[in-house]
C-alpha cells in the first residue's frame, strides 16, 4: 500500500469530500493524513475529522493548514461550508505542527516514498517546498488536480493562489496533473445518488446530503468528481493519456493563474490529456462505495 497525504480545501465544491471517500478506500493506498488549507482551514480540518470518524479511520491523522494565499489575493468562502454536516462542533482537531511542517517531514521520514495529491490552492505543498526544499525533493509524486490548459480562463485552485501554483511547478517534484479541460468530460448525477445514500454508518445520508447542498448552490443537478478524477489517475492511471509539459501559470493583473502548457513532450510535468470518461465516471463511483473494479 502506497503512503499518501491528501491536501484539500474540503468544504465548498463536493467533490473534495468524495475524493477523501476514495482515498480512504482505496486498496492500494495507504492514507496517513489529511492537510486542509485556504480560508478557515481549522474549520475544514473538523469536517475531514467527521468524514473520517464515519469511514472508521481514525488512523488518519487531521492537520489544518495555511489560511491565507501567498498572493494575497481575496479568499472566495461560499458561506454553505459545514452545513449539513453532522455533530461537527462535537469534534476537535488538535495538532502541534503546521501542515507544511508536517507534509515536510513524513516526506523526510519515508524517503521517496510519499505521494502526495492536492486538489486545493498549492499553499500548503510551496510553503512546506520553501520551507524544507531538501525534505520535500523527496516527495515521490505529487498529483495535482487544477490548471486549465486548452480553455480561455483560470481554474479556481490556480487563480486562488498563482504565486504558490508557480513555486510548486517549479520545483522539481515529478507530478501529474488533471486539469478542468480534463474532469470537465465526466459527471456524476442524480441516478446515483440512491446507491451513495444507502452506504452505512452514517457516511451516504452525509455524502447525499453535501452532494444535493452543492447541487442546489450551483442550481444543477449534478456536477463534475474534479477532485475524485485526479485521485483516480493515482491508482487507474491506465484510463488517462498522459503528455509532458511544462506548466506557466501567468501573473498578470488580468489573468491572474492563467495557465498555459509549453514545451509538449520535453516538458518536466504530466498532464493528463484524455481519460475514459465514462468508464472514469462509473470507477469513481464504485470506489465511493467501497467496490473498486476487477481492474486493481
Amino acid at each position: 500500500m502506497r503512503p499518501v497525504i491528501f491536501d484539500t480545501d474540503i468544504g465548498t465544491d463536493v467533490d473534495d469530500i468524495l475524493a477523501l471517500v476514495l482515498l480512504a478506500r482505496a486498496p492500494e493506498l495507504k492514507l496517513l493524513g489529511v492537510t486542509t488549507v485556504y480560508g478557515d482551514a481549522a474549520f475544514r480540518a473538523r469536517i475531514a475529522k467527521v468524514t473520517t470518524h464515519m469511514l472508521g479511520r481514525e488512523d488518519i491523522a487531521i492537520v489544518p493548514g495555511e489560511q491565507h494565499p501567498l498572493s494575497g489575493r481575496q479568499i472566495h468562502w461560499a458561506g454553505h461550508e459545514g452545513e449539513g454536516i453532522p455533530q461537527l462542533d462535537s469534534f476537535e482537531v488538535k495538532t502541534e505542527q503546521t501542515a507544511p511542517r508536517y507534509i515536510g517531514e513524513i516526506a523526510e521520514a519515508l524517503d521517496r516514498e510519499l505521494e502526495v495529491i492536492a486538489t486545493g490552492p498549492l499553499t500548503n505543498i510551496a510553503t512546506a517546498i520553501t520551507a524544507a526544499p531538501s525534505s520535500c525533493a523527496r516527495i515521490k509524486h505529487l498529483y495535482i488536480m487544477g490548471g486549465a490548459f486548452w480553455m480561455n480562463r483560470a481554474e479556481h485552485n490556480m487563480k486562488c493562489d498563482a504565486d504558490a501554483a508557480r513555486v510548486v511547478f517549479s520545483s522539481g517534484i515529478p507530478m501529474t496533473v488533471i486539469s478542468l479541460d480534463l474532469t470537465l468530460r465526466v459527471f456524476l448525477g442524480k441516478k446515483e445518488l440512491p446507491r451513495i445514500a444507502a452506504l452505512p454508518n452514517g457516511l451516504g445520508p452525509l455524502l447525499e446530503n453535501q452532494l444535493i447542498r452543492w447541487w442546489q448552490y450551483q442550481h444543477v443537478e449534478g456536477s463534475c468528481p474534479h477532485d475524485p478524477l485526479a485521485a483516480l489517475a493515482m491508482v487507474r492511471p491506465e484510463l488517462f493519456r498522459f503528455e509532458n509539459y511544462d506548466i506557466r501559470v501567468h501573473d498578470e493583473a488580468s489573468a491572474p493563474g492563467f495557465t498555459s502548457a509549453l514545451n509538449r513532450e520535453s516538458g518536466k510535468v504530466r498532464v493528463g490529456v484524455d481519460v475514459f470518461a465514462r468508464t472514469a465516471e462509473q470507477e469513481i463511483l464504485q470506489r465511493i462505495l467501497g467496490k473498486p473494479s476487477a481492474g486493481v
